[in-house]
């Protein structure tokens, strides 16, 4: 608990002095995915679509490439996750028949390393704690782990349950907390005294959740979560509080078109509306979708 106290401290002491405002994907068709950030503001967005990754810096209003999709050798690109201390950008790649987390320096943004997923699967997200990585694939119903100095990743958890479809993923204290996409479940799995996954829960959910996917925790340790599209056909930023067996879901906004992800910069969530819909939709399919936006919501 001090060393979660602690972070939070840090990240206030360094919080941008600017006001959030949103920030634009302006790539035609870049369909973006997941986004991250670090505590000083900068914005770190992946394109599914074109296989890119774009950054804002801090204050600015629109994202450029940064690593594009010949630098990264990119496929399709789903989750990103910056990590400040190690200086390091963890990037989820899916490249045809293969997937692999991939590691860039924030400084450079030259490839570090390549890690291929065991057995195949579907990269999708990406969670730390400490100087571990997790990250879900979405095609096995798994939770694969990065150690801290190891060349290859290995499989922590696989979900037993009838929905294998496992999206976003957070840590919050010593439990790692996941949905699904497809089966709309939120699942809680306690971490062993050694480290290794415990039996994964599905959560009571207060009010029923559609197409969960990217959460991450706010400064102050809450956790928060994005709906593709809610109960009224909207997507929403949710806060997840949970308590025994159950998650009490409270909707901080909606009205968003397919949003995946979301990330947080002091007291300010940005949530990234993807629009996936004009790919998934015959009637939109070849209909312009716009441009795409991370909108900056205060968070109380």
């Amino acid at each position: 608990m001090k060393f979660i106290a602690s972070a939070f401290i840090f990240a206030a002491l360094i919080a941008p002095a600017f006001a959030a405002t949103d920030v634009t994907v302006d790539v035609p068709m870049a369909f973006p995915e997941s986004l991250s950030s670090t505590a000083n503001g900068t914005l770190y967005i992946g394109s599914m679509n074109l296989g890119a990754v774009y950054r804002a810096l801090p204050g600015e209003k629109t994202a450029k490439t940064w690593i594009s999709k010949e630098a990264g050798n990119f496929g399709r690109v789903l989750g990103v996750l910056a990590d400040f201390p190690s200086r390091t950008l963890y990037v989820c790649d899916n490249n045809g028949a293969n997937a692999y987390l991939k590691t860039f320096s924030l400084k450079t943004a030259t490839l570090l390393k390549t890690y291929e997923l065991p057995g195949g699967g579907f990269c999708n997200d990406i969670a730390l704690k400490g100087k571990d990585a997790y990250i879900t694939d979405t095609k096995g119903g798994r939770v694969l782990k990065l150690a801290a100095g190891s060349d290859a990743l290995t499989v922590w958890y696989i979900n037993d349950k009838s929905d294998a479809s496992l999206d976003g993923l957070v840590w919050q204290g010593e439990a790692l907390y996941t949905n699904t996409y497809n089966g709309n479940h939120l699942i809680r799995i306690p971490a062993n005294a050694d480290g290794s996954a415990g039996t994964g829960t599905n959560l009571t959910t207060s009010m029923d959740i559609y197409q969960p996917d990217g959460m991450r925790l706010a400064t102050d340790g809450r956790m928060l979560m994005v709906e593709g599209r809610g109960k009224d056909g909207n997507g929403r930023l949710d806060e997840v509080t949970v308590s025994g067996d159950t998650a009490t879901i409270k909707v901080i906004k909606d009205k968003y078109m397919l949003p995946t992800a979301v990330t947080v910069v002091g007291s300010t969530a940005y949530v990234l509306e993807a629009k996936l819909n004009y790919q998934r939709n015959p009637a939109l399919k070849d209909k312009d979708p716009g441009t795409f936006k991370a909108y900056a919501v205060p968070l109380k």
